[in-house]
């Protein structure tokens, strides 16, 4: 469950098509801004106080410091989460995660028609993903199959993308590939035996 590798393998398998993976480059981060945005309308008022040392650190922080609330917690264990698979990539996408979560809230919290705009947007983005998979993937969605890891991976999968493209371990990404590239010829083989037996 905390082995890079696997992860992303298990993930990337159902994104192996370049278009289906550029729809995810920029509705990915779509819906999770969204998504905090949605939760934030659904709990606008912190659950807890920030421990003094953390208060501290985000006082140093330009802006509105983020809602101690559920959309929170979620950034959080998805930060860590990330950090636990990829020390250095998971601390990169940390102040991005900060990013998105503290401005989903501030927009959420601060426009009077925040919630059709959230709620649109989050249609129009599942639209697109669904669009990627069906029109260009040919491969029902990895949430499909594990609903849990396809929405917790995918904002990774995203960064780690973008990373991959500026040169971060080049060597790692290639291993990658060629793991997605057997994982997806596997099931093409297995989806054309099962046409030819049924």
């Amino acid at each position: 469950m905390f082995d890079i590798r696997s992860e992303f393998s298990k993930y990337g398998e159902y994104h192996a098509n370049r278009i289906n993976i550029a729809i995810h480059m920029v509705f990915v981060p779509t819906i999770l801004w969204t998504s905090m945005g949605l939760v934030t309308l659904a709990q606008p008022h912190a659950l807890f106080e920030f421990p003094t040392p953390i208060s501290a650190l985000l006082s140093h922080i330009p802006g509105s410091a983020p809602v101690a609330n559920t959309a929170t917690l979620i950034i959080t264990a998805f930060a860590a989460f990330y950090i636990v698979l990829d020390q250095i990539a998971g601390l990169l996408a940390t102040p991005v995660l900060y990013g998105f979560l503290v401005s989903a809230q501030q927009y959420a919290l601060s426009s009077p028609a925040s919630l059709q705009y959230l709620l649109a947007l989050f249609a129009i983005a599942w639209v697109a993903q669904f669009i990627g998979h069906g029109v260009f993937e040919r491969r029902a969605p990895a949430l499909l199959d594990n609903l849990m890891q396809a929405l917790v991976m995918a904002p990774f999968f995203v960064f780690l993308e973008v990373l991959f493209a500026l040169g971060y371990r080049p060597s790692l990404h290639r291993e990658l590939r060629n793991e997605i590239g057997s994982r997806v010829l596997e099931f093409r083989r297995a989806a054309k035996n099962a046409v030819k037996s049924s």
